[in-house]
């Protein structure tokens, strides 16, 4: 009988091909296994296993607005938080640092506003960088009047390498007038007040 080292390899795997493999519940008979079951399998204990446990908590109660266009201005959220102890930490200035490596969901949200009394329209746009880099795409909010105020809101996932720093940037876009920001707003309803930007930083685990 020829080694199972000398079969030729297939590289077309689908669902219903086989792999050879002991039953440990059969008196270690060896049997066939579909492809289709073992990754059935894997993804229900992955499933019934996966933690999600949040790592951060952080918000922002001050007005964030550029001093100018074209001028980049780091979001900040609020006082620093976490130590190196931590999975993550972000500091005064907004930057989220990872001090463990893995997965990590990312939700954050800001309140975009423009006042003063001035026409025309106002382009701010948005930015992630990671290890000062630009991190997908560019976004951008229009606010065509004074007194509009659109929240924002995104979750995104990011496989992070322990020691890299997150941090995100909103600019007033000479394409528009030299207005708008990101604005906290007090509430007289007696609900929490709106922050200028939130973040919540969950970490994903097996």
């Amino acid at each position: 009988m020829a080694k199972i080292s000398t079969y030729t390899t297939d590289n077309n795997i689908s669902p219903n091909d086989k792999l050879i493999g002991t039953d440990a519940d059969s008196n270690n008979e060896t049997k066939n296994f579909l492809i289709s079951d073992i990754s059935a399998y894997i993804s229900g204990g992955i499933s019934a296993n996966l933690a999600v446990t949040n790592v951060l908590n952080a918000s922002d109660t001050h007005n964030q607005v550029p001093s100018g266009l074209d001028t980049p201005l780091q979001v900040t959220f609020g006082i620093s938080q976490g130590t190196v102890a931590d999975p993550v930490m972000v500091d005064a200035s907004g930057n989220v640092t990872f001090n463990e490596s893995g997965i990590y969901l990312i939700n954050g949200a800001a309140s975009f506003e423009r006042q003063g009394s001035s026409s025309g329209s106002a382009v701010i746009a948005f930015r992630a960088l990671i290890n000062g880099v630009q991190a997908g795409a560019t976004k951008v909010v229009e606010l065509r009047q004074t007194e509009t105020i659109i929240p924002y809101d995104l979750t995104i996932p990011i496989n992070a390498t322990a020691g890299d720093v997150l941090t995100w940037e909103i600019m007033r876009d000479s394409s528009g007038v030299n207005q708008g920001g990101l604005y906290s707003h007090t509430l007289l309803g007696g609900w929490s007040n709106v922050p200028s930007a939130t973040l919540n930083i969950y970490k994903v685990g097996i």
